[in-house]
C-alpha cells in the first residue's frame, strides 16, 4: 500500500451515486484518515462521513455485491462494541498477532467513559479482492476473540461502512471540546500478510475447511437424491414428508423462526447458541452448514467432523426436527406426515367443501338455513339462459382494461429477476386504489396479494409504493407468508375465511394475486399433470367463492420461447397470459393471451431504485419501482443489434461529430424537432466512411450498410444530409 491510495469515502447516509452510473464516489487517503483521528468531525450520524476499506470508487461502491466483485481493500478494520476495553489493551492485542505494525484506533461517537467502544484500521501492503477480505477479516476478529477481543463480524461484509472519527455537538461541552474521546496512532511499518502470517494462516485453514465440507455435503445430497429416485421408481406415488416439507419452508424462513440472527442482508447467520459474535452458520438455499462447535455438540442437524474440527448441516426440515421434536426423527415425520398425507379415501377431495362451514351465514338458524337451501333449490334454473333471453353486453366486464377481466384467471410469467413481482404490485396497487394502470382504465376493488417468497421484504416494496403514489389508504392487503394451494385441505378453508374479513372491512375483493405459483404448489410436479390440474381445480375454487381475478405469478421454462414452465393444462385454464422479457435493460410486458379481449397489449417499463434509508449497520436499504420507459428507450430496445459494418458508419459519424463536421438539424418538413440531432452532408459522410473501409466493392459496401441503418431505424436522411437518432445521439444543452 502506498500513502497515494484512495479508499471510498460517502458524506452521509444520504450521499449515494446509486441512480447516477457516471458518478463516482470522494476518495480519502491513510494519511487524510490520520489527520481526522486527531482532529475529529462533528456532525450528527446521518451525516457523519465513513468510508469502504476498498478503492473501487464507483457509483454503486456501496453495494455489498459490487465490492465482492470489485473491491480492492489494503485495510483491515476492526469494531469493539462490548466488554468495556482499553484501547491499549486492544492494540496490544492486536500487536501480539499483527507485530509492530501502522494503525490507528478511536472511541465511537456513542462511546462514554462508562462504556467504551473502539473502532481499530490497520493498513496492509498487498491488496485483498472481494472475497478474500471476508475470510482474512473473519479469521482476524478469531484470532481477536481467543484473547478476550470479541468484534463486530458485520465488518466481514464487503461494502459495511465504517465511520470516521467523529464527535457531535451532543457529545461535547461548552466549550466545545469532546466530552469522551479519545484515540491511538501506531506510525510503524505496513503490515503485510504473507503466507505465514497467522491471519494469513487461520484464513487458509478456514477455508480449506470450509471448501471440504461442502464438498462432503454435495456428494451426501448426490446420494440422498439417487435413493430417493430409486424408491420413486419402485413406488410412483409415494410421498416423502421431509422432501414436502423442505418444498414449503425455506432455509431462511426457519432461521427466522427459530431466532436465528442474520448478519445484515448476507448469507451468515448466528444460532441461539452460539456464545460467540461470529456468525457461523451459512445458508446455501437449499441447505445451512454451520462451522460452530457449539451448534455440533448441541445436536443441530447432521454431526460432520472430528472433535477438533466438528461441524454440522442440514436442511430446513432438520431444523424442524431439532427446535420442535428434539432431534427425534421419527417424530417429526411422523408429525408432518399426518398433516400433509392424511388417510387417502376412495374420492377425489372436493376442494369446494373446505368452504362450506363457511360459506353460511354465522348469524344464520338452522331453520333460516334450511329455508335458504330450500330456496336455493328452487331457483337453479336462474343460473342458466335460453336463446331467447340472450342480450348483447356492452359493458366492457374488465379489471384493467386490455390485460385483465373480472372474474378470470391469469398467468403472469417471465425469467428471474425481470420485475415479474414489481409490475404485479404495481397492477395490484392501481386496482386496490381504483386508479388507472399505466393508461389502462381500472374498474377495481379491494386487493389480497399472496406473498408467498420474499417475506419481510414488501413492506419496503409496499412503503416505496405509498412514496410513489403519495398515499397509502388503499384497500391492498398483503398476506407474506407460505400457502399451499396443492391439497385443498391445507390452505383453502383459512383464505377462505381471511377473504371474508377483508370483504366486511374494505368490501368485494376484485383481485388476488398468487406470487409465485412454485411456491403455492408446496412441492408439487408443475410438469405432471395431476399435480397441475390439482393447483387450477383450488385456484378455480378460491375464484368460484371470491368472485375475484387470480393473477398467478410463474417463471418461464428453460426455454423462454416455450413460454410459462409446467404442464399445459395452465395455459389450457388460463384467461389472460402476460409474458415479460428484457431488451437492453427495457422490461416488456406482452398480452400474449386474451380469451375475451384483444392479444398483443404492451407495456415497457424500467425499474427505479429507491433509497429507503440505511439499517443498524449503515448500509444502504433500497428496493424498487416500476416506471415506464421513455419512447426513445423502447426504440432502442426493439432494434436489431448493428451489423460490422453498420458498427464501421456509428464509430465513423460519431468521429466526424465530435470534430465538430456537420451542423444541428434544422426545422422544417421533413425534420424532427429542430436541433435534436447533429446531421452531416452525406456526401461529406460518405467520403469519410469509404476511407475506413477495407473492401473491393466499397461502393456496394456502402449502399448496403445505409440501406441496412435506414431499415432499422437508425438514421434520418434529408435534404442530402444524415443524422443518427438512435437515443445516444441525442443533443443534450
Amino acid at each position: 500500500m502506498t500513502m497515494e491510495i484512495k479508499f471510498l469515502k460517502a458524506n452521509g447516509s444520504y450521499d449515494t451515486k446509486i441512480n447516477d452510473k457516471t458518478s463516482e464516489y470522494e476518495g480519502i487517503t491513510w494519511a487524510e484518515i490520520v489527520k481526522l483521528t486527531e482532529n475529529p468531525q462533528q456532525k450528527e450520524k446521518l451525516e457523519a462521513a465513513f468510508i469502504i476499506p476498498s478503492t473501487y470508487r464507483n457509483y454503486d461502491g456501496r453495494s455489498h455485491e459490487a465490492q465482492r466483485l470489485h473491491g480492492e481493500y489494503y485495510m483491515l478494520a476492526i469494531d469493539v462494541d462490548s466488554g468495556n476495553l482499553d484501547i491499549n489493551y486492544i492494540i496490544g492485542g492486536i500487536e501480539t498477532i499483527c507485530g509492530d505494525v501502522a494503525m490507528i484506533g478511536y472511541s465511537s461517537s456513542s462511546a462514554t467513559p462508562d462504556d467504551r467502544k473502539w473502532r481499530v484500521m490497520i493498513p496492509i501492503k498487498e491488496k485483498l479482492n472481494g472475497e478474500a477480505y471476508s475470510l482474512f477479516q473473519i479469521a482476524f476478529f478469531e484470532l481477536l476473540g481467543e484473547k478476550g477481543i470479541n468484534c463486530d463480524y458485520v465488518l466481514s461484509r464487503n461494502g459495511q461502512v465504517i465511520y470516521l472519527p467523529n464527535v457531535p455537538s451532543s457529545k461535547r461541552d461548552e466549550n466545545n471540546k469532546p466530552v469522551f474521546y479519545q484515540y491511538n496512532i501506531r506510525r510503524a511499518k505496513v503490515m503485510n500478510l504473507t503466507n505465514d502470517h497467522p491471519i494469513s494462516i487461520r484464513a487458509t485453514e478456514n477455508r480449506i475447511k470450509q471448501e471440504e465440507a461442502h464438498r462432503v455435503l454435495e456428494e451426501e445430497r448426490k446420494k440422498r437424491q439417487i435413493d430417493k429416485a430409486q424408491k420413486l421408481a419402485e413406488n410412483p406415488d409415494q410421498i416423502f414428508p421431509i422432501d414436502e416439507f423442505n418444498a414449503r419452508h425455506s432455509v431462511e424462513d426457519m432461521l427466522l423462526r427459530y431466532g436465528y440472527d442474520r448478519l445484515g442482508g448476507s448469507d451468515q447467520w448466528k444460532s441461539p447458541y452460539q456464545t460467540t459474535k461470529s456468525y457461523a452458520t451459512k445458508n446455501y438455499g437449499d441447505y445451512w452448514v454451520s462451522m460452530s462447535g457449539t451448534d455440533a455438540a448441541n445436536g443441530v442437524g447432521n454431526l460432520k467432523g472430528n472433535d477438533k474440527a466438528a461441524y454440522c448441516w442440514g436442511d430446513a426440515f432438520t431444523l424442524f426436527c431439532h427446535y420442535e421434536h428434539d432431534g427425534n426423527i421419527d417424530a417429526a415425520v411422523k408429525s408432518y406426515g399426518q398433516e400433509i398425507n392424511p388417510t387417502k379415501q376412495n374420492k377425489a377431495i372436493n376442494p369446494f367443501e373446505e368452504f362450506q362451514e363457511i360459506q353460511k351465514h354465522p348469524k344464520m338458524t338452522k331453520e333460516q338455513e334450511s329455508v335458504n337451501e330450500q330456496k336455493q333449490e328452487k331457483t337453479l334454473l336462474n343460473t342458466v339462459f335460453l336463446p331467447k333471453d340472450a342480450q348483447p353486453i356492452l359493458q366492457a366486464n374488465y379489471l384493467i382494461k386490455g390485460w385483465l377481466g373480472k372474474q378470470q384467471m391469469s398467468v403472469i410469467y417471465g425469467p428471474s429477476n425481470v420485475g415479474k413481482s414489481f409490475l404485479c404490485l404495481d397492477m395490484a396497487w392501481c386496482v386496490a386504489s381504483n386508479e388507472n394502470w399505466q393508461g389502462a382504465r381500472v374498474n377495481g376493488g379491494a386487493v389480497l396479494y399472496l406473498a408467498t417468497e420474499g417475506g419481510l421484504t414488501f413492506h419496503n416494496r409496499i412503503y416505496a409504493l405509498t412514496e410513489k403514489y403519495g398515499r397509502s389508504d388503499v384497500p391492498l392487503y398483503i398476506r407474506p407468508s407460505p400457502v399451499d394451494l396443492l391439497h385443498p385441505e391445507a390452505s383453502l378453508k383459512e383464505l377462505g375465511m381471511l377473504c371474508q374479513e377483508i370483504e366486511q372491512q374494505s368490501g368485494k375483493i376484485s383481485l388476488i394475486v398468487v406470487d409465485t405459483l412454485s411456491r403455492a404448489m408446496a412441492g408439487g410436479n408443475e410438469n405432471g399433470p395431476e399435480d397441475m390440474t390439482a393447483f387450477i381445480a383450488n385456484v378455480d375454487a378460491l375464484r368460484e367463492f371470491t368472485k375475484a381475478h387470480i393473477m398467478i405469478v410463474h417463471h418461464s421454462g428453460k426455454d423462454t420461447a416455450a413460454g410459462a414452465r409446467g404442464h399445459s393444462s395452465l395455459r389450457a385454464a388460463t384467461d389472460a397470459e402476460i409474458e415479460l422479457h428484457v431488451d437492453d435493460n427495457i422490461r416488456f410486458a406482452r398480452a400474449t393471451k386474451q380469451r375475451d379481449m384483444e392479444t398483443g397489449s404492451e407495456f415497457a417499463f424500467k425499474l427505479k431504485v429507491i433509497s429507503l434509508g440505511m439499517d443498524q449497520d449503515g448500509d444502504d436499504v433500497t428496493t424498487v419501482t416500476i416506471n415506464k420507459a421513455e419512447e426513445e428507450d423502447i426504440k432502442d430496445a426493439k432494434r436489431k443489434p448493428p451489423t460490422k459494418n453498420a458498427n464501421k458508419a456509428i464509430n465513423a459519424f460519431r468521429q466526424l461529430r465530435d470534430e465538430k463536421v456537420g451542423e444541428k438539424n434544422p426545422s422544417g418538413a421533413g425534420w424532427p424537432e429542430s436541433g435534436r440531432y447533429w446531421c452531416i452532408d452525406i456526401d461529406k459522410f460518405k467520403e469519410y466512411f469509404l476511407g475506413q473501409l477495407t473492401v473491393t466493392n466499397k461502393s456496394g459496401t456502402w449502399s448496403e450498410t445505409i440501406n441496412w441503418l435506414e431499415n432499422n431505424g437508425y438514421i434520418h436522411i434529408n435534404d442530402n444530409k444524415i443524422g443518427f437518432i438512435t437515443k445516444d445521439f441525442i443533443l443534450r444543452d
